[in-house]
């Protein structure tokens, strides 16, 4: 079960490491447009956890910080590392498991960050599944193969005694409101949705929850960005730049709820209604730190993850995956502190 899990990892990364090293050599340089410097930035979903992103752009965060920001989708997270690995982006918002894999296998790419220190994920049903051993013989949807929504899926079988793959097949579908429309088209019986619109969706269409992932205790960075030491080493100003604009636009976003209703509205396509405001508020209060720093625990996670199907290399440790003096260093200066201190 979990050597086809880290085998997924593997392959989704491994044609790209070559393409990363070489670009690795070479230095980090997209075009700036006038007045600011340019910084192309993927992201992998629409989903809430992403809220604070797309805020920093739309209050003109990134703007005050001399960076014109450039966003590309690019769904799943093991596409979006590979974009990474091969120089078409400057900074991912990716897969924290497929990060530390493809570092393991010899790319320089490292964490930056995480957003989140759980998983907001749940597992939803069709309403002829109750029970999580009614699953057995069905099958499961997951946005892609090494994502963190394939993690999330296997994780959650494991925990219930059943194998992936062999007890119920995993698929991949595609984004989180693909996965709900392969639950609705019957092409799936169960998914795994990160809790938002799509979750908000399941449960007006009378599906089932089996699972709330944040509930299990399970440490793990979500929401995390990823980059090339190769850019860190070349670009350290303008890291610290997108780091401040970054952090400022998860303050706004935890306190200024009418900007960030108005955000999640334009981006999901969703309208404000009760039940998303009380998502935001989840979000807000309960899930986005105020300093997203990627933690030795929630990368330890992934290793124990990767170590049960082979052995690391001696001496690993949760240090080598992250790039945290960016964070630690706004932390130090009192930068973080002060935008908080009226509130």
């Amino acid at each position: 079960m979990r050597r086809a899990f880290v085998t997924n990892w593997e392959r989704c990364v491994r044609l790209n490491i070559a393409i990363g090293m070489l670009a690795a050599l070479l230095p980090m340089s997209f075009a700036p447009r006038v007045g600011a410097e340019a910084l192309r930035i993927a992201y992998t979903s629409i989903a809430v956890v992403y809220g604070p992103l797309w805020l920093t752009k739309e209050a003109g965060l990134f703007r005050k910080y001399n960076i014109e920001p450039e966003f590309i989708y690019i769904a799943g997270g093991p596409p979006s590392l590979q974009a990474l690995i091969a120089g078409d982006v400057a900074i991912a918002f990716t897969a924290g498991g497929a990060t530390v894999a493809a570092n393991l296998q010899g790319s320089d790419v490292v964490l930056l960050g995480a957003t989140i220190d759980s998983l907001p994920f749940e597992l939803w049903s069709i309403p002829s599944i109750k029970t999580p051993e009614q699953l057995k013989g069905t099958k499961l949807g997951v946005s892609r193969i090494g994502a963190t929504t394939d993690f999330v899926a296997r994780y959650l079988l494991k925990q219930w005694h059943l194998q992936p793959d062999k007890d119920v097949p995993i698929f991949q579908t595609g984004s989180g409101p693909q996965i709900f429309a392969a639950l609705k088209g019957g092409s799936v019986q169960s998914g795994v949705l990160s809790t938002g619109p799509e979750t908000l969706n399941a449960e007006a269409a009378g599906y089932v929850r089996l699972a709330d992932v944040s509930t299990s205790g399970l440490v793990y960075p979500f929401g995390p960005f990823a980059a090339r030491q190769a850019f860190l080493k070349a670009q350290p100003d303008l890291t610290t730049r997108f780091m401040k604009a970054y952090v400022e636009g998860l303050h706004r976003f935890k306190t200024d709820k009418a900007t960030a209703l108005a955000v999640l509205e334009k981006y999901t396509k969703q309208k404000t209604t009760p039940a998303s405001e009380r998502i935001y508020e989840i979000y807000a209060t309960k899930y986005f730190k105020r300093a997203p720093e990627a933690t030795p625990a929630g990368i330890q996670t992934i290793l124990e993850e990767l170590s049960a199907s082979r052995p690391l290399p001696p001496g690993i440790t949760p240090q080598r995956f992250a790039e945290s003096r960016f964070i630690r260093e706004l932390i130090s200066s009192g930068f973080v502190d002060a935008l908080y201190k009226t509130r």
